[in-house]
């Protein structure tokens, strides 16, 4: 009865925090060792969810936990999503990981958080939604208003589409658009930005006004800063660089880079959203330190206004800091002032 007790225990903490509800129904609802369940994350989208298998025991549980999850009210689909390497390493037979029967899940879904509609594929990123971010991409909405946003690594446009909701200032171009009077989001990945593009619709936004490029945001950033581009605030939230601490070397030197740039394309007294998920870097405090040494690459002063990591569904043991992989800063980008 251990694991129904604990994931009973999950529901109840969701319940009591208010998910889902009427505006929010994409959530975590099992985080691991948060919810003293090592290895098993759950996340809600809607009447669907998806399972993030990282440990044995939920492998051989499979059944179980599949069945404690179908006896939630809402949830009628089940997608089941096993760390393969993750798993290996404990020694499973890739072979056992594969599903014995077709899943009938649908591989797309949509989904609403704090009224904002998104469409969501089941074969993108993580378990194909950034919920850890919900908080702070509402904050984001809170502080658009009139301004000319950037959203560098914008995925499926999660904060570019609570900028626009917030008031984002932002002018439709002609044949030679000036790319800082468009609310824009860079992005590598083709799929993402179909399902950006399809969340302007899904949210009856003008998709001449938010614009979604596909280019490495390396080459965009300097490109950026060729043209003398630059916004009221910049969102940089790239993939983790540091998934071990074997490489947190080199990946401080990549985060270092990458915000030194968006710095440089930050108006100065503007705002610096960036974020890491490589838990290598928040827990041993490499990424404040990687933040001054990119302000000092860029020449300019910065003072953290906020630090914030995920949403309170995000639940932490304490003796299991490393879950706390996704941490975010807000940096006010003032040249000339004194950081603090």
């Amino acid at each position: 009865k251990l694991l129904e007790t604990r994931i009973n225990a999950a529901v109840e903490l969701r319940r009591g925090l208010g998910l889902p509800s009427a505006i929010t129904n994409a959530y975590r609802l099992v985080n691991s060792e948060g919810d003293r369940l090592s290895g098993l994350i759950v996340d809600v989208f809607g009447d669907l969810a998806v399972v993030a298998s990282s440990a044995a025991w939920v492998e051989k549980y499979k059944s179980k936990v599949k069945a404690c999850i179908s006896s939630i009210d809402e949830i009628n689909h089940i997608h089941w999503r096993p760390s393969v390497e993750i798993l290996k390493e404990e020694g499973m037979d890739a072979a056992d990981l594969k599903e014995l029967h077709p899943s009938t899940c649908p591989q797309r879904t949509k989904v609403i958080e704090n009224g904002i509609s998104y469409a969501i594929s089941l074969e993108g990123q993580k378990t194909g939604f950034y919920a850890d971010q919900r908080e702070n991409r509402m904050f984001l909405s809170m502080i658009s208003h009139g301004q000319r946003v950037l959203d560098v690594c914008c995925y499926s446009g999660g904060f570019a589409l609570n900028a626009a909701k917030g008031g984002a200032m932002s002018i439709t171009g002609t044949v030679n658009v000036i790319l800082s009077d468009i609310l824009l989001g860079v992005d590598t990945s083709l799929p993402a930005l179909e399902l950006a593009r399809e969340n302007i619709a899904l949210n009856n936004l003008d998709p001449e006004k938010t614009s979604f490029l596909r280019e490495d945001a390396t080459v965009f950033m300097k490109g950026a800063l060729s043209r003398n581009d630059s916004w009221d605030i910049v969102i940089l939230d790239p993939p983790k660089l540091a998934p071990t601490r074997k490489v947190l070397q080199s990946a401080s030197g990549m985060y270092r880079n990458l915000n030194s740039l968006a710095m440089k394309i930050t108006r100065r007294g503007g705002l610096l959203m960036t974020c890491s998920c490589s838990g290598a870097m928040t827990q041993s405090g490499t990424f404040l330190r990687t933040l001054q040494g990119a302000a000092s690459m860029a020449e300019r002063k910065i003072t953290v206004l906020r630090q914030s990591g995920a949403g309170c569904d995000h639940p932490i043991d304490p003796s299991y800091p490393e879950e706390a992989l996704h941490d975010d800063d807000d940096d006010d980008d003032d040249h000339g002032g004194d950081d603090f």
